[in-house]
């Protein structure tokens, strides 16, 4: 595996372990959850360059890589988008397949029957996506060796993702001018209500904040969302 620097949330920076052949990718506990929109965006070109890699087929028994422990095959949801990973019951992280993680994403969709019907009648086998295993389309909905359902990379649902990420990244490190405004009139206030209960006259405009100081706490907030 190859590590990947990505931008987190809370502090720091999130390092996600990705495997190009096997189509792996490889979260510390709570990592998937913690990427900033920027760090999405960026996870999402990696798993696209490798995409066209030699695809090694995944083992049915999978290993956490910090303890050893068997994973547990895990369903999970995301909003109203089911996914699935492996699991390290030790809690040290999980094992996601490249789609699985573009599912909980929402960059992919599921193929309804329609689409799986005109499909098969030009196609009679495809790979899973998920574990590489071949799927009979004339006889399967998913994958029969890992469960997957049958989906595509839809370029409109990776348009509105990407564009909704990029907003959302475009907001996060943005200092919000009207936010710092209304710290100062804030300040103010509360300048104003302490000279009168103090009994001090107000004279003119007394702020005991730095505006640098100011400005430094909006962005930290900013970039903490």
């Amino acid at each position: 595996m190859r590590q990947v620097v990505l931008g987190r949330k809370l502090s720091g920076d999130a390092v996600v372990d990705l495997c190009v052949p096997c189509h792996l990718l490889w979260f510390d506990a709570f990592e998937s959850v913690q990427l900033t929109p920027g760090g999405t965006l960026a996870l999402f070109e990696a798993i696209r360059d490798g995409a066209t890699a030699d695809r090694r087929p995944v083992p049915s028994r999978l290993g956490c890589p910090r303890c050893a422990a068997p994973l547990a095959f895990t369903q999970d949801l995301q909003r109203t988008t089911r996914f699935t990973y492996h699991r390290c019951p030790r809690g040290h992280g999980r094992l996601t397949p490249f789609i699985q993680f573009l599912r909980e994403k929402d960059f992919i969709r599921p193929l309804p029957p329609a689409d799986i019907a005109r499909l098969a009648a030009q196609v009679k086998v495809i790979r899973c996506s998920g574990c590489g295993a071949p799927v009979d389309l004339a006889r399967d909905t998913a994958c029969s060796h890992c469960g997957a359902p049958i989906a595509v990379l839809d370029p409109d649902a990776v348009a509105r993702t990407v564009g909704a990420l990029q907003y959302a990244e475009a907001k996060r490190t943005t200092i919000d001018v009207d936010a710092l405004i209304d710290g100062l009139a804030d300040a103010q206030l509360r300048q104003r209500e302490f000279d009168r209960a103090a009994g001090r006259r107000p004279i003119g405009v007394r702020l005991d904040v730095d505006l640098l100081d100011l400005g430094f706490d909006v962005l930290k907030a900013a970039l903490s969302r």
